[in-house]
Formats: C-alpha cells, sequence, structure tokens
C-alpha cells in the first residue's frame, strides 16, 4: 500500500510546505527539501517577526520548528493513531540573523509499538549546527 501522507510530502520538495493543516505551520512558511520515511528536512528564512531583541532567531521559535518538523516526520510515518508530543529537549549551541536561512532534519531514532523517539538538527547553510533537539511521542487513542 502506498504511503498517500509521504507522496503528499514529496510533492512539495524545493517548494514552501502549504498544505500543512496547522495555521502555526503556515506562518513558520517551512520549504521542503528532502522527505522519507524515516528523515524529513525543512529550511526556513529567519523573518524580523522570527526574532528576538538583540535580532537573533528566537530559541522558542528555534522550538517551534523543530517541532513542526518533528510532528511532519511522524505523520509521514502513516500510522493509524495519532502520537503527541511527550517530551522536548533541545540544546542551543549558536543563533542566526534575520535574512539567514536555517535547515531542520529529523529523524525517527526508534520507533516502538507505543514510544517513537526523534532527533532533529538545526543548522545554518554553512553546516554550523545551531542546536539539536530529541523528543519522544506516545501513542494516543485518537484516529487520523
Amino acid at each position: 500500500m502506498e504511503n498517500q501522507r509521504l507522496i503528499l510530502l514529496e510533492s512539495y520538495i524545493g517548494k514552501t510546505f502549504d498544505g500543512s493543516p496547522s495555521p502555526f505551520a503556515l506562518w513558520l512558511k517551512g520549504k521542503v527539501v528532502c522527505a522519507s520515511k524515516d528523515t524529513v528536512e525543512f529550511q526556513f528564512t529567519v523573518r524580523k517577526e522570527m526574532t528576538n531583541p538583540v535580532g537573533m532567531l528566537h530559541g522558542g521559535v528555534m522550538a517551534a520548528m523543530i517541532d513542526d518538523c518533528i510532528g511532519v516526520n511522524f505523520f509521514v510515518l502513516g500510522l493509524e493513531y495519532f502520537y503527541p508530543t511527550i517530551n522536548l529537549n533541545i540544546e542551543y549551541f549558536s543563533g542566526a540573523k534575520e535574512g539567514e536561512i536555517v535547515s531542520v532534519k529529523t529523524k525517527v531514532v526508534k520507533q516502538g509499538r507505543t514510544i517513537i523517539n526523534l532527533r532533529a538538527d538545526i543548522t545554518n547553510l554553512e553546516g554550523r549546527v545551531l542546536a539539536f533537539a530529541t523528543s519522544n511521542l506516545a501513542v494516543s487513542t485518537i484516529k487520523i
């Protein structure tokens, strides 16, 4: 059986992902770089409204980018039930300024029957690591 969710995301490679049902994800305006069942990568342009008082990408926006990409990675697994995030641990290393492009790449580390563990890395276009995160998602009774 074909994974229609993955096929949909793949159709956005090189384009801004405007197919999300999340208004917040639409505000982030992520561009799909690559997509597979176990990993997704998005690029985001740092806009003024994403920065903190010193003009750097706000840590909360970085967390949102990570969480959104992890959610997309979960979605393309094609599972029947929703797995909400139960934790998100982020290590911040460096910043990005307005106008810079940052990349968020996620990877499924372990997919169990009730818990899915993922990792995400944020880098700039030169490959400098800005932050990395780990997250766990837990199965719910909500059908997708």
